[in-house]
């Protein structure tokens, strides 16, 4: 399941590793969260397969009949799935969330970029899941020591690589740049005007480089949805400009407008990442580093460059020590280089065929996730404190007169 358009990207590679394991994988979007409504284009071009769309009530009925569920979510979104499907009661009761009858389905979940932000409490949202897919080994030693010192299961930790990339990259491409992407993010600067002072400056690039064919690549159409929501688009910018004639703005599919170009340029876009394992050259513009732009843990790339270096095509390669982290596939099993992809469908598998425990339980009944539960049944209790001014001792005191009610009925 996914409830945006990476997300269906990345559970479209993850459906198509299942089928070829022998599984037989269902793609839905939900109906009933935000945000929902993908457009038809967007839905082509994330994946050819069949696409169904179901409440989120209806999904959790349907992900405690399957073998396995993948819940493509941002981090409080996939905890409460994984809650409801689990079903103490807790869940939402519009998602008719209760006790599960039967086996619980193997749970999965992944990042489908590169954790940039939140790092930690990203993975803590995801520590219910049987299976963690972790891009790095970065983000593993974190998650690791994350996990041990809540007393949460390691073992649901898979290095295995991001989904949306091969197990290894292509060899990098040299020769001349004549055609030049700029991969945009809709909240990266963060600002209208960080926005177009780089747009200013790709426009820039262009008149400096007439023979070069450069397209700039919004995130979305200006009428379609995503995770984050633009407010300032391109086309925008591009209204009150006269643009240099090698200049255009495409919303092609990105896979195709990457195998088309010689360089990539991104802020800290994900379709690097693309980009890096085709073979592609990539910068990262470095005129805006900081943690609104996501770009400090760019840093060890060794591909940050200013627009005057890319004016100057001083472009540089992939640190290989921070090539090997976002491809640890010499880290991993041999096994004929299976895609990171494979190697989530073959763990979820094995789980499902053998009688190990699922990691989902010993999570579950962790002190940490206990302790979360019952926090987030205050929550409500504390906002409806504030907002009466009772006192934390009398609000929880009316929580538990509910509870017992209910209890009793």
């Amino acid at each position: 399941m996914a409830g945006f358009d990476s997300g269906l990207k990345y559970a479209a590679r993850l459906a198509d590793a299942f089928a070829a394991a022998g599984a037989a994988p269902v793609l839905a979007l939900p109906t009933t969260v935000a945000p929902h409504g993908l457009g038809a284009e967007q839905i082509a071009a994330a994946t050819d397969r069949p696409v169904t769309t179901a409440t989120w009530a209806e999904l959790v009925v349907r992900a405690r009949g399957a073998a396995a569920v993948v819940p493509v979510f941002d981090g409080p979104m996939v905890q409460r799935f994984i809650r409801d499907v689990h079903g103490d009661g807790e869940g939402d009761p519009a998602a008719g969330a209760g006790i599960a009858a039967g086996p619980l389905p193997v749970f999965v979940a992944g990042y489908v970029g590169m954790a940039l932000y939140d790092r930690v409490g990203g993975y803590l949202m995801r520590s219910l899941a049987d299976v963690v897919a972790v891009n790095s080994r970065t983000d593993l030693a974190e998650f690791s020591a994350a996990a041990a010192a809540l007393g949460l299961p390691a073992q649901s930790l898979l290095l295995c690589g991001l989904a949306l990339l091969p197990a290894t990259p292509a060899p990098p491409a040299d020769g001349p740049i004549r055609s030049v992407l700029f991969t945009d993010q809709p909240t990266v600067p963060r600002t209208d005007v960080g926005r177009a002072i780089i747009w200013d400056r790709l426009a820039a690039y262009a008149a400096a480089h007439p023979d070069r064919s450069v397209v700039l690549k919004p995130r979305h159409r200006p009428t379609e949805t995503t995770f984050h929501r633009q407010r300032f688009s391109p086309e925008q910018w591009a209204a009150g400009r006269t643009l240099p004639r090698n200049l255009r703005i495409d919303y092609a599919p990105i896979a195709g407008l990457i195998e088309a170009s010689d360089l990539v340029l991104t802020v800290s876009s994900t379709a690097a990442l693309e980009a890096i394992a085709a073979g592609t050259r990539v910068a990262f513009i470095a005129d805006t580093v900081n943690d609104a732009s996501l770009n400090p843990p760019l840093i060890a790339s060794g591909l940050l460059r200013r627009f005057d270096d890319i004016d100057a095509d001083r472009i540089g390669v992939p640190d290989p020590a921070w090539l090997r982290d976002i491809f640890p596939d010499g880290d991993l099993p041999a096994d004929g280089g299976a895609s990171p992809a494979a190697r989530v469908a073959e763990r979820a598998l094995h789980l499902i065929r053998s009688d190990e425990p699922r990691p989902h339980r010993a999570a579950w009944d962790s002190g940490f996730h206990t302790l979360r539960r019952v926090d987030d049944q205050l929550l409500p209790a504390r906002t409806r404190a504030a907002r009466l001014r009772l006192t934390p001792r009398r609000a929880a005191a009316g929580l538990l007169r509910r509870i017992l009610r209910r209890l009793d009925a």
